[in-house]
């Protein structure tokens, strides 16, 4: 069994199982990506240049909508944003509309709210939306990731995230500004496709029907366990047959972009994940689990489910014989 792990659990769901050439590639000038497209022809990922592009012809003030999703574990992104941030860029707080609790503290938002509140910043459904944040860890994939999979989770499949995030796009020497766009309020409806989620209860069921592989993005120590906990009810380990693959080992701290296909499948090989098999992501709060999701999406598995209690909640809920440690 093979399922990517992170961790966030909230709704209680249970699912079932050149100028031409930058135009026809959004990632011809920043890497090598060979990028999964919906139906809807988005790409999952676009490149600083092909977003200025856009941003230069108007794209972001009529059909598109970039969207700043900065968080920290220590504070929120609004204050880097007010000072600086993409041009036309609106900003979207990860935690509105969210009940946290000490087993899902990133939990999903509360749909109602967050549909007023996404209308609220000028997003409608039918805008592509480009996200992005500033994390240098994970070179612009650790929150934006996450917003990619939240809205797809809520039916927007028009959506990407920057390669490399704000720090690939000011190193692009890419104009920032400090003004705040004033968009008319949108109209956002929510679809749930629950195909995109697993449960506790799923996670339970896969250990004996091994019909998903769980990969888990945690750094290697969290995920054998060897890791000092802090939290005295949050057990050490992993899901019995997960398999780890670390988020930053996916992205490339050179030219702050994520890995090639090319890479990004021989990283999912080395870990023994058969990409031609079912997956599911987790990670620690269900965070780095949805940039795994991308990752893998990217490397040709579209449509990863991510389970977002992730260890958070398996950790605390699980019995200890459901409990695995080491490599």
């Amino acid at each position: 069994m093979v399922f990517i792990q992170s961790g966030v659990r909230g709704l209680q769901l249970t699912s079932q199982r050149g100028l031409r050439r930058l135009l026809t590639n959004p990632l011809a000038s920043s890497s090598t990506l060979s990028v999964h497209r919906s139906a809807s022809s988005v790409s999952s990922v676009v490149s600083t240049e092909w977003l200025h592009d856009r941003i230069k012809r108007n794209q972001t003030k009529n059909s598109m909508r970039v969207v700043d999703v900065t968080w920290e574990l220590t504070a929120s992104g609004k204050e880097p944003y007010e000072k600086e941030h993409i041009p036309t860029a609106v900003f979207l707080d990860m935690n509105q509309c969210v009940k946290s609790t000490p087993q899902l503290p990133r939990n999903l938002p509360e749909i109602d709210c967050f549909k007023e509140y996404v209308a609220s910043l000028g997003i409608s459904n039918d805008h592509h939306l480009v996200v992005y944040d500033r994390s240098a860890a994970y070179a612009g994939f650790f929150t934006a990731p996450r917003i990619w999979w939240l809205f797809r989770l809520y039916g927007h499949e028009r959506i990407s995230v920057l390669n490399g995030g704000l720090l690939r796009w000011k190193r692009d020497n890419l104009p920032v500004s400090a003004e705040k766009p004033s968009f008319p309020k949108g109209r956002f409806d929510v679809k749930m496709n629950q195909e995109l989620m697993r449960t506790y209860a799923d996670v339970l069921a896969n250990l004996y029907s091994e019909a998903e592989q769980l990969v888990d993005a945690r750094g290697a120590d969290s995920f054998s366990g060897d890791e000092i906990q802090k939290n005295p009810k949050l057990q050490t380990g992993h899901v019995p047959g997960a398999r780890n693959v670390p988020l930053p080992s996916l992205v490339d701290q050179k030219t702050l972009t994520l890995k090639s296909k090319e890479e990004l499948l021989e990283a999912f090989k080395a870990a023994k994940v058969d990409l031609s098999q079912p997956l599911v992501s987790s990670c620690l709060t269900g965070i780095t689990a949805c940039g795994l999701a991308l990752a893998a999406d990217v490397a040709g598995k579209p449509n990863v489910p991510v389970y977002y209690g992730s260890w958070m909640e398996y950790g605390q809920r699980a019995p200890k014989d459901k409990v695995a440690k080491g490599n």
